[in-house]
């Protein structure tokens, strides 16, 4: 009988050691991720196809897309990432743009860029990392195809051309997107770090602080640590804190982006029925396109968001709920609607709702009627036509 001593000595006959195998890269990238990629690039060759044959080349196929697409905030945007807030004169009122987006453009164009096309690499990466992150966060409660079409209706969205302009609908919802993500994934401290920064890119970042507030909540029996609890919160304060700091250096106010908002932007907290009756009234008196997009447009983009947030607190958690009610009531309570289906794009629980339709010709007919708003809305828009 052999002992203890000489069974560990060696490999017992017929098992061999085995040889580890040299270290190889691999990276494996998930197959509806380029799926995904695929689709929003076609949708940006189809956009860009159909811009430059409107509205034609000129010297430069670059230039004439910047141009075609500098429109409205975006060139608000560019003005800011060239020359920041002003205290005075028309620029003062800029400082209702929150100054995330127009850094991230004066940073990138200090490698040698143009702004407009350093506008325009960061909305469109964003805009793809985007439609990834929300198939990731759909995947969690329902797998497979049920999330691939949430994120496929998010790419083909009526006003999805937003992603691909210089606004700054692609980073708000790449990072709102994924701190829900890294909330889902119990990455407290990430999550909030994301969520400071959505909320330095749009006022509408700070529906993420009740979102994870409620994430913290429902799962409080797994946060060990005090301060996973407190930190993430913080951080969304944090980052709308910049805000309010910038205004303090610019306007000599923390709160002066109010005045501001009320005097030159119409906006001002109001009942939602008091937007919903100016935008029907609206339909009356305004010239033909703009009773299909301030008002007919506003009302369904105002429908569709108290709809997702009702539908949200039958169909999703409790969180999904909040935020899409935080994020109803931001953008409704105001005498004013404007912009709301542009909003839409942030508004993730409407996506996950609509990759859960079970009916395929009520999902293929959504996402057809979807594209032909894309490229209308987004044409108009190149043109110079308010469209959201």
């Amino acid at each position: 009988m052999s002992s203890s001593g000489d069974t560990a000595a060696g490999p017992l006959p017929g098992y061999g050691t085995p040889t580890s195998p040299p270290a190889v890269w691999r990276v494996s990238v998930p197959r509806p991720w380029l799926s995904l990629l695929i689709l929003a690039l076609l949708v940006r060759a189809v956009m860009i196809g159909l811009t430059l044959a409107a509205y034609g080349i000129g010297p430069d196929p670059l230039t004439a897309l910047g141009a075609a697409w500098d429109q409205w905030d975006a060139k608000h945007y560019l003005y800011l990432a060239a020359n920041g807030y002003s205290h005075s004169g028309d620029a003062r009122n800029l400082i209702a743009f929150f100054p995330l987006y127009p850094a991230l453009i004066s940073a990138v164009a200090a490698i040698g860029l143009p702004l407009r096309l350093a506008a325009l690499l960061i909305s469109n990466l964003a805009g793809i990392a985007a439609a990834i992150l929300l198939y990731e966060v759909a995947r969690l409660d329902r797998p497979g195809n049920s999330a691939f079409r949430a994120a496929a209706f998010f790419t083909l969205f009526p006003t999805a051309y937003f992603l691909m302009v210089g606004y700054t609908e692609a980073l708000f919802c790449a990072i709102a997107f994924g701190s829900v993500l890294a909330a889902r994934r119990q990455r407290w401290v990430a999550s909030g770090m994301l969520g400071g920064l959505a909320a330095a890119t749009r006022l509408t970042g700070m529906a993420l602080l009740p979102f994870l507030v409620v994430e913290l909540w429902m799962a409080r029996r797994t946060v060990i640590r005090a301060w996973h609890a407190v930190m993430p919160s913080l951080l969304i304060v944090l980052g709308f804190g910049v805000y309010l700091a910038t205004n303090q250096v610019v306007l000599g106010s923390p709160l002066a982006f109010v005045s501001v908002q009320r005097q030159h932007w119409s906006h001002a907290l109001a009942g939602p029925w008091v937007g919903f009756a100016d935008a029907i009234r609206s339909i009356g008196w305004r010239v033909p396109w703009e009773k299909v997009t301030v008002g007919g447009g506003e009302i369904a983009g105002g429908i569709a968001a108290y709809a997702t947030a009702v539908l949200s607190w039958l169909r999703l958690r409790p969180a999904d709920a909040v935020y899409a009610t935080v994020l109803t009531v931001m953008v409704t309570f105001l005498p004013f609607w404007l912009s709301i289906p542009r909003y839409l794009l942030g508004m993730y629980p409407l996506f996950l709702l609509v990759g859960r339709i079970t009916s395929r010709w009520l999902y293929l007919s959504m996402i057809v009627s979807s594209l032909v708003g894309l490229v209308i809305f987004g044409l108009a828009f190149g043109r110079g036509y308010w469209a959201f």
